[in-house]
């Protein structure tokens, strides 16, 4: 019988890979209940959908700064010592966001300051996170890794707002902020405990740099299909996020007050995690970029749909109660759901190509410019979505992005077809990396 749900050989193998599954989620989990508390209490402070999407605004150059070097740090120094450096970096940063709320400061320029800080030191972090998985997982197995590690985000993603918007419904903003400074210390833990992880070097990782950079930039624009992944990526982060319009859309057409917002928000991590969950179909799928491929057009045509709903249901008087907009909620979450879905199970075979095609050497690099498209995208893309929402109402301006998604990604892929073609070399259980 084909197997359905995911595999999880990966976690029984892989002392290693088992403890950073677990801090990855604890750690997941804390900075998306911060994330939501943060975004609410900007909208509380401001009621502009323009100031939340300007948080994405803020930590867009810092996550490209931190994207470009980062990936040459992992790939100059020990990637344990890397992440776990960044790591407490962040750590500290969560410390003063919960400071900021029990010291009763309140201050929007404060915030935007410490997502900035917080922006620099989390693309570092993933960049040597992201290349130290194929030293712990090789062969056949990367992709089940792969999509362990993404069920861990997804997972955080879907409880995480949930949970905050409850919490802060309930215990207020300063308890809120504190559980993400203990759930980190449960991801600093398991990098502690991983033994070294130095990478391959050569002359001009030694260097580093510009030059390393370039040599990074040089690969991603010889292989074509690695270029069209990082490209179509883009694309969609861009022109596609709900999190900036949702706040107001919450207050203004589907009700429920924050615990209303916070389900919204986990609405998409929560489809990600579901179709992770039965994901065992994707090993037998052999056209691997096609599949990507589709899985953004999926995810455009995800926000059309929210957008849809939410023009469908504006004008309706509100309540702060979930029970009473239970059908709204449902129906937004549900298109939520789906973009979600389709964002996870194509992403699986980003991160597969990314770190199989590379050599060790590179995967820092290659991992760092795969967080500015990953990150950096959804950042520029809050700004410009919440921008468009100021313009022309939040129902609009995600029929708009999800249509200049999907025809972005049709013009592109007619124009450089390679990911498109894309089929995969099978991988031994060696460190023979496919052929793109």
């Amino acid at each position: 019988m084909p197997q359905l749900v995911m595999d999880l050989s990966p976690l029984k193998a892989s002392p290693e890979f088992r403890r950073i599954w677990v801090g990855g989620l604890f750690s997941t989990l804390g900075y998306n209940i911060t994330a939501v508390a943060i975004a609410l209490e900007i909208y509380a402070l401001t009621g502009s959908a323009g100031a939340v999407g300007l948080t994405g605004m803020v930590a867009i150059i810092p996550m490209i700064v931190g994207g470009l070097y980062g990936g040459v740090i992992a790939d100059t120094y020990d990637r344990r010592k890397v992440a776990l450096g960044a790591s407490l970096g962040m750590w500290l940063i969560t410390t003063f966001i919960a400071l900021h709320s029990w010291l009763g400061i309140h201050s929007l320029t404060l915030l935007y300051s410490l997502i900035a800080a917080e922006s620099l030191l989390q693309p570092i972090n993933q960049a040597a996170r992201g290349a130290i998985i194929p030293k712990l997982v090789r062969g056949k197995k990367l992709p089940a890794a792969n999509t362990l590690m993404m069920s861990v985000g997804t997972l955080g993603m879907s409880l995480g707002p949930m949970l905050g918007g409850v919490l802060v419904a309930s215990v207020g903003y300063k308890w809120t902020y504190l559980i993400n400074v203990l759930a980190f210390m449960v991801g600093l833990w398991a990098l502690y405990k991983l033994p070294p992880m130095s990478p391959e070097l050569t002359s001009a990782t030694r260097s580093g740099g510009i030059r390393s950079i370039a040599e990074g930039f040089s690969f991603v624009r010889r292989e074509k299909v690695m270029g069209m992944s990082f490209l179509v990526d883009f694309i969609g982060m861009v022109f596609a996020q709900g999190r900036p319009i949702i706040p107001a859309l919450a207050a203004l057409t589907f009700g429920g007050g924050e615990a209303g917002a916070g389900f919204l928000l986990s609405a998409g991590a929560l489809g990600a995690f579901i179709g992770l969950l039965f994901s065992g179909f994707l090993g037998r799928i052999s056209r691997q970029g096609r599949f990507l491929t589709l899985s953004y057009l999926g995810w455009g045509g995800g926000f059309i749909a929210f957008g849809l709903v939410a023009w469908a249901h504006e004008g309706r008087i509100l309540t702060d109660s979930v029970t009473e907009n239970l059908a709204p909620l449902l129906a937004a979450g549900a298109a939520l759901a789906f973009m979600g879905w389709a964002d996870a199970l194509g992403g699986v075979y980003r991160s597969t190509i990314i770190q199989t095609a590379a050599p060790d050497h590179m995967r820092g690099r290659l991992q760092g410019l795969f967080i500015i498209t990953v990150a950096g995208g959804p950042n520029l893309g809050s700004a410009l979505v919440g921008g468009l929402a100021e313009l022309t109402g939040p129902s609009l301006a995600a029929v708009l992005g999800g249509t200049l998604v999907i025809l972005a990604i049709a013009v592109v892929t007619v124009l450089q077809p390679a990911l498109w073609r894309y089929v995969p070399e099978p991988v031994p259980e060696t460190r023979q990396n496919p052929v793109l």
